[in-house]
């Protein structure tokens, strides 16, 4: 498949392609190809990636070589056959457990990714999504071509978005009726409250008692310069194991060894 990155009006707004270290949630410590859009519905006050925020034209840059970080930078929106090219290069140069599409919110693009996602599943690429799990009807129109699905949680007290946990439900409801692999993440912060992830769990539990739910501690950036105590931590994990038992604690791996 030939690459041809001159900007255009269709295509998919990214800001980066590269191969890395899995270092979150269930998939923590596999190598995977992540494939960054642009734009998010929300502003998470921790969001450490800024950069990725504004759906919009700009630089996105390509890892030609898995992990080498020999990037070439490139003009953004990209078309679909370009991008999957530069994804296929790396699947092909190193084996990988899966491709991650994520953000920003990779919802907020939906249109593009349903041109993108069947390409990457032609060359038998598994797919996660990496969501925030808020716009289910976005999420409708791609889960054919799912493999994973990472959805949050987001608290009020480590977000400040005030999402409305039956927008969460209605989305993890819809992920786990197509048959998918989905588990929930939830960042705990200094400030969340045991009362907050135990609503949180229970949500989780009351449709699927066999979805994991990971409790991450929240990574200082931006805003956020605190974390959660040792003691909040197994306090919070000991609530959520009150209503639902799987329940596991991971923060992000990828800060601790330097990945991208």
């Amino acid at each position: 498949m030939s690459e041809s990155w001159s900007p255009g009006t269709r295509g998919a707004f990214v800001t980066e392609v590269y191969s890395a270290i899995q270092g979150e949630a269930a998939l923590v410590g596999e190598r995977q190809i992540f494939v960054r859009l642009a734009g998010c519905n929300i502003r998470c006050a921790y969001c450490d990636q800024p950069a990725s925020l504004d759906k919009a034209p700009g630089p996105c840059r390509v890892e030609h070589s898995p992990g080498r970080r020999d990037w070439r930078t490139v003009a953004s929106p990209v078309a679909p056959g370009a991008l999957v090219a530069s994804v296929a290069r790396l699947w092909e140069a190193l084996p990988h457990h899966s491709v991650s599409v994520t953000g920003g919110e990779p919802l907020v693009q939906a249109s593009a990714l349903a041109e993108i996602l069947p390409l990457l599943a032609d060359h038998g690429m598994p797919i996660q999504l990496e969501t925030n799990g808020i716009l289910g009807s976005a999420l409708a129109r791609l889960l054919p071509w799912l493999t994973y699905v990472s959805m949050d949680v987001k608290l009020d007290s480590v977000d400040g978005q005030e999402v409305a946990l039956d927008r969460h439900a209605r989305f993890l409801a819809a992920a786990v009726a197509a048959g998918r692999r989905v588990w929930v993440k939830v960042v705990v912060g200094a400030a969340t409250s045991a009362e907050e992830v135990t609503t949180a769990a229970r949500m989780v539990d009351d449709i699927d008692p066999g979805v994991e739910l990971f409790l991450q501690p929240v990574t200082p950036f931006g805003a956020v310069v605190a974390t959660p105590s040792p003691d909040q931590v197994l306090s919070f994990q000991d609530a959520a194991l009150q209503v639902h038992r799987r329940v596991r604690v991971v923060p992000q791996t990828h800060r601790q060894i330097d990945q991208l």
